[in-house]
C-alpha cells in the first residue's frame, strides 16, 4: 500500500512539473494548406545594390551584390562546385544545412519535444505557400507532422535581406512552438575553408575556427543580454561573460556576412556549431525563445529530488527578425562587421557619430553591510568604506595629480550600501556615509572642477520594503527568488535571498529618482544593474509582454529616456545594447570572451563598435586578476582606464558577497593610478574621438589596432618577444606609432 501511495505521489508531482502553467495557450489553431504554392519566377526583389532570389530546391534565398556579382546563400554554397562521393554521385547536404527555418516544439500532453527542419518537414513532408510582399516574399512553412505553420517574411533592404516572423501569425495545435532558429546557415562556412572564421559576440568578442574536428564538432550557446535570472539556477558553475550585443557573422575568403538581430534580440540566443563533420559546415545563428521557461526542482521524498523544465503558456508577442548584411573585399572581416554595426546603431538608435573620450574613470564604493556582535549577540551594521567627505578628498587629489577631466561613480552610498535592501537604496544616502547636504555639495564641486559625478541607483534588486507585488514571477508562476552563489561549492547562499523588480515598475521608480536628483542637484545618474541585467516576468497571465525577456529593453529604455529628458547624464556599466546606445559613458566594458573551447582568440569588437561614439572604459585595473593585462586591453582598444577605490579597509569586508573591496584602498593604489595614467595620457589625447578602422591578430599573437587618424598601436600579450614593422616588442608591452591609411 505504501509503495502504491508513493507511486501515485510521484506521478502527480511529475505531471505537475511537465505541464505548462496553463492550458489556455491563446494561439491560433493549425489549418493545413490545400496545396503548396511556389512561384515560377525565382526573382523576389531587387534594388540598386542587391538582387534577391528564391531557390526552389530548398525554398531558401540567394543574395547577389550587383557591383561585384558575389553571392551569399541561406544554404552556403560550395565554391568549388558540388561534391561527389566515390561513385561520382552528388553528396547531399545535411537537412539542417538546407533548412532556412528550424523549429522546436513541445507537446505538453505527451511531454515530447521534437525539432523540425523546414527542408524535410515542410518542403518534402508538408506544404509551402509563397505570397508576394513589399520588396520581398512571405513563405508559409506548413509542418504537417507537427501541425505547426511558421510564416517567414523575407524583405530586401539597403543593408541586405531581413528575415522575420510575426508570432501572432503562427498556427499550432497540440505541439507548441518553443523556439525558432532563423536561417541557421546563412552565416555558414564549409569546414576547412581557407581564410575563414566565425565571429560571436561573447563578452568583448571571439573568433571561431572552421576546421573539421569531429562528428559532433564544438558548440556554444548564450542568451543575448545575459542569462535570464527568472530561470531558476540549480547551481552557478562559473562567472560567464554574457552576450551584450545582438550581432554575429562569418568570413570566407573575400566575402563575409554580418547578421544583426534587430527584432526581439532580448529573447534570442546566439548559437554556434563549428567543425562538425556530420554537418560539413560551421555556422553561428540566432535562436529565439518563443516560450520562456524555468527550472523546477521538486522534493519527492527526503532522499529524492526531480528536476524538470516548466514553460510559460504564451508565446512572446513581438516580431522576431535577423537582417543579414553582406560584406566583400577589404570590408570582409570582423573590423568591417564592427563598422557596419556601429553605422546601424547611429542610424537606428541615434548613437552619436563622434564624441570626446574620457580617459580616466573611478568607481568609488560607499559602504556594505557587515556583521558585528555585542555581548555575544550578532547584529548587522553598515561599514563606511568611503564617506562623502572622504570621496571629495580623493577626487581633489586625483584632479591635482592628473589634471584630467574624469568621471566618478558613487556606488553603494544608498541606505544599504552595496548590498540589496530597499529599491534604489531607498532614494537616500546612508547616514554613516554622509548627509544629503554633503552629497549636494560634492556634485557642486564636481561641476566646478570638470569631474563628471554619477550617483548609482539599483533599480532592480531589493531584499525588502517593496512588497511581494513588485517582484518578478517565473514561468512556473512562482516568485523568482535570487541568491548570491558560493563559487567554491557551486551552490546558493540561502541566507542572501533577494528579489528583482518587475519591469512594469521601472517608470515609477525612474520618476522617484528624478525627483530626488532634482532636489539634491544630482546631475549624473548611474544604473548599474539596469544596464546589464535583463530578465523575464510572467506575473501577467493575460499578456506575454515580458515573457522570455521580451519587452524588457523597452521598459529599461523608457526609464533611461525619462532621466535623459531631465538633462541628467547617464552612466551604463557593463552595458547591454539597450543601455549602451543612450549612455553618456560606458564603464566596466568587457575585455575577454567566455573562453569557450571553440574560440580561437578574443577581439575587442565591443570597443570597436562604441569607441569614438560613446566614451568607454575597461573594467577596474586594480581588481583584475592580471592588472597589467587589463591595462594592455585598454591600450589595445583605446578604451579609458578604470579603477575601483575605497578610503579605508576593515577585515569584515572579506565576507562581502560582492568582489569589489579587495586591493582598492586609495592610499595603497594611488601611485599606480597616477603612473599608469601619466604614461598613457598623451596616447589617449591622440585617439580621443577616433574610431577603430582596423584590428588584426597576427599568427604570432601580435595585436594591431589602427585608428581613423592613422594612430597605430601594437600590443603583445604573449609570453615571448614578437616582431613588429617598427622593431621587436617585448612580452606584455605595447608600441604606439602611426600608419598610413
Amino acid at each position: 500500500m505504501k509503495r502504491f501511495f508513493s507511486l501515485i505521489c510521484c506521478m502527480t508531482v511529475l505531471l505537475s512539473l511537465t505541464a505548462c502553467s496553463s492550458t489556455d495557450f491563446g494561439s491560433s489553431p493549425y489549418r493545413e494548406a490545400e496545396d503548396s504554392e511556389i512561384p515560377s519566377d525565382t526573382l523576389i526583389a531587387e534594388n540598386s545594390l542587391y538582387r534577391l532570389e528564391l531557390t526552389d530546391s530548398n525554398m531558401g534565398f540567394v543574395l547577389t551584390e550587383k557591383a561585384t556579382g558575389k553571392q551569399w546563400s541561406s544554404t552556403p554554397a560550395d565554391e568549388s562546385g558540388a561534391e561527389v562521393d566515390e561513385l561520382g554521385m552528388p553528396i547531399k547536404k545535411h537537412p539542417r544545412v538546407e533548412s532556412v527555418l528550424s523549429v522546436e516544439c513541445k507537446n505538453f500532453i505527451s511531454d515530447e519535444t521534437n525539432t523540425y527542419n523546414c527542408y524535410t518537414d515542410a518542403l518534402q513532408a508538408g506544404k509551402v505557400v509563397c505570397k508576394a510582399a513589399d520588396n520581398g516574399i512571405t513563405v508559409d512553412y506548413y509542418f504537417s507532422e507537427a501541425q505547426v505553420m511558421i510564416p517567414l517574411e523575407c524583405t530586401l533592404t539597403d543593408m541586405g535581406v531581413k528575415l522575420s516572423v510575426n508570432p501572432e501569425k503562427i498556427l499550432e495545435n497540440d505541439n507548441k512552438v518553443i523556439s525558432i532558429s532563423i536561417a541557421p546557415f546563412f552565416c555558414g562556412v564549409k569546414n576547412d575553408t581557407e581564410n575563414s572564421y566565425l565571429f560571436v559576440p561573447s563578452g568583448s568578442g571571439a573568433i571561431v575556427g572552421t576546421a573539421a574536428k569531429s562528428q559532433q564538432g564544438d558548440s556554444y550557446s548564450a542568451q543575448i543580454y545575459g542569462y535570464d535570472p527568472a530561470i531558476d539556477e540549480v547551481a552557478s558553475i562559473s562567472n560567464k561573460e554574457p552576450v551584450r550585443l545582438g550581432v554575429f557573422g562569418s568570413k570566407a575568403g573575400d566575402k563575409a556576412m554580418c547578421a544583426v538581430v534587430d527584432g526581439s534580440p532580448e529573447s534570442a540566443w546566439i548559437n554556434l556549431t563549428s567543425g562538425s563533420e556530420t554537418l560539413g559546415y560551421s555556422s553561428c545563428y540566432a535562436t529565439f525563445q518563443m516560450r520562456g521557461y524555468t527550472n523546477h526542482t521538486a522534493q519527492l521524498f527526503s532522499y529524492e529530488k526531480v528536476n524538470n523544465v516548466v514553460y510559460g503558456k504564451k508565446m512572446i508577442n513581438k516580431p522576431i527578425s535577423v537582417t543579414f548584411c553582406p560584406l566583400s573585399g577589404e570590408d570582409a572581416d570582423y573590423s568591417g562587421m564592427a563598422r557596419l554595426y556601429r553605422e546601424y546603431l547611429i542610424k537606428e538608435y541615434g548613437v552619436k557619430a563622434s564624441c570626446e573620450d574620457i580617459p580616466l574613470n573611478i568607481r568609488m564604493l560607499g559602504g556594505t553591510q557587515t556583521t558585528k556582535s555585542f555581548l555575544g549577540i550578532p547584529y548587522t551594521t553598515t561599514y563606511a568604506a568611503t564617506t562623502l567627505n572622504a570621496a571629495e578628498k580623493i577626487i581633489k587629489e586625483i584632479k591635482t595629480e592628473t589634471g584630467a577631466d574624469f568621471s566618478v561613480q558613487l556606488k553603494g552610498f544608498g541606505e544599504s550600501g552595496t548590498d540589496e535592501g530597499k529599491i534604489a537604496g531607498n532614494f537616500t544616502v546612508n547616514k554613516s556615509l554622509g548627509s544629503l547636504k554633503e552629497l549636494k555639495a560634492l556634485f557642486g564641486f564636481g561641476e566646478k572642477n570638470k569631474v563628471d559625478l554619477y550617483f548609482d541607483f539599483d533599480m532592480e534588486k531589493f531584499a525588502g520594503g517593496f512588497g511581494s507585488g513588485g517582484a518578478i514571477t517565473n514561468a512556473g508562476e512562482q516568485k523568482a527568488v535570487q541568491y548570491h552563489y558560493d563559487i567554491a561549492v557551486r551552490d546558493k547562499k540561502t541566507d542572501t535571498a533577494y528579489y528583482l523588480l518587475s519591469p512594469v515598475k521601472f517608470a515609477d521608480i525612474a520618476n522617484k529618482i528624478i525627483k530626488k536628483a532634482n532636489k539634491y542637484e544630482i546631475s549624473g545618474i548611474s544604473l548599474d544593474t539596469l544596464s546589464q541585467v535583463a530578465y523575464s516576468d510572467y506575473k501577467n497571465k493575460k499578456s506575454s509582454e515580458y515573457y522570455s525577456k521580451n519587452g524588457f529593453p523597452a521598459a529599461a529604455d523608457g526609464a533611461i529616456t525619462s532621466l535623459k529628458s531631465e538633462n541628467k547624464r547617464f552612466m551604463a556599466s557593463g552595458a547591454n545594447l539597450y543601455s549602451a546606445v543612450t549612455a553618456d559613458i560606458i564603464t566596466e566594458s568587457p575585455v575577454t570572451s567566455e573562453k569557450n573551447q571553440a574560440f580561437l582568440y578574443d577581439v575587442p569588437f565591443y570597443q570597436m563598435v562604441f569607441k569614438g561614439s560613446v566614451p568607454i572604459a575597461v573594467q577596474s585595473v586594480n581588481l583584475a586578476a592580471d592588472p597589467r593585462l587589463m591595462l594592455l586591453k585598454a591600450v589595445e582598444s583605446g578604451a579609458g582606464l578604470g579603477y575601483t577605490v575605497i578610503d579605508k579597509w576593515d577585515n569584515a569586508l572579506i565576507n562581502s558577497d560582492l568582489p569589489y573591496f579587495y586591493n582598492s584602498v586609495f592610499d595603497d593604489i594611488k601611485d599606480g593610478i597616477f603612473e599608469d595614467f601619466g604614461k598613457l595620457s598623451d596616447y589617449f589625447k591622440k585617439i580621443s574621438g577616433q574610431h577603430i578602422v582596423k584590428h588584426t591578430v597576427y599568427e604570432t599573437g601580435l595585436r594591431e589596432t589602427v585608428f581613423e587618424n592613422g594612430v597605430c598601436v601594437y600590443v603583445n600579450i604573449t609570453g615571448k618577444t614578437l616582431d613588429t614593422p617598427k622593431g621587436e616588442l617585448a612580452s606584455y608591452e605595447y608600441l604606439i606609432t602611426e600608419k598610413s591609411l
